[in-house]
């Protein structure tokens, strides 16, 4: 199994290095409220970790039924958002949750129209459904969607942060044989990157 899944944080208190978007995140479980969310930052800085943590800890049991991954750049066309975007977010919740929770991974590679559609369902919906949007550009993305989410930009994660990442996933891989300095000038090499950090400590284990 790949490490960027397996040691992927799964609840907010497991998120490292981001902590304007965790103390209000836990803020807003705690309420059962939250406002549309627009997560930016480089790849690779847990963005979509986050929005996965944040969706499993608000809707609990139920995430399942009421959460939906949907990757922006993939799906980018305007019928996208006219069509199946609007009918999760026009269905009715399932259980016992305040909202459904849409994830559009990777927005700023959406056009331009379907950020304008997306924008009217928004606010047609806001008493159903809250969308959390990540991208690498934010200004990529229209103004009218950023002015309608709380805005929050992920950094780089320092060494100190990838150190205890690494750190931690090596000891649960009963890895001993890597140096403290050749981690040291590997985290270096990273430039805040913890996901390229996890690939390929992962494939240079592999290989030995």
């Amino acid at each position: 199994m790949l490490w960027t899944e397996k040691y992927r944080p799964r609840k907010l208190n497991e998120i490292v290095g981001q902590m304007n978007f965790t103390l209000d995140a836990e803020h807003w479980v705690i309420n059962q409220e939250m406002p549309n969310v627009l997560l930016y930052g480089i790849a690779g800085v847990g963005k979509t970790a986050a929005a996965l943590s944040l969706a499993n800890d608000m809707l609990k049991d139920e995430v399942k039924s009421n959460f939906f991954e949907i990757n922006a750049s993939d799906d980018r066309k305007l019928d996208t958002v006219r069509t199946r975007i609007k009918e999760i977010a026009s269905t009715s919740k399932i259980g016992d949750v305040p909202f459904k929770i849409i994830l559009l991974d990777e927005m700023d590679g959406m056009t331009k129209d379907a950020q304008n559609a997306l924008k009217r369902i928004m606010e047609r919906y806001a008493d159903n459904c809250r969308f959390i949007i990540t991208c690498n550009d934010r200004h990529r993305i229209i103004h009218p969607l950023i002015s309608r989410c709380a805005n929050y930009s992920f950094k780089r994660l320092n060494a100190h942060h990838i150190h205890a990442i690494l750190t931690n996933v090596m000891a649960l891989e009963n890895i001993n044989h890597i140096k403290e300095d050749e981690l040291e000038t590997f985290i270096e090499y990273l430039h805040g990157d913890v996901r390229r950090g996890l690939t390929e400590l992962q494939a240079a284990v592999s290989s030995r």
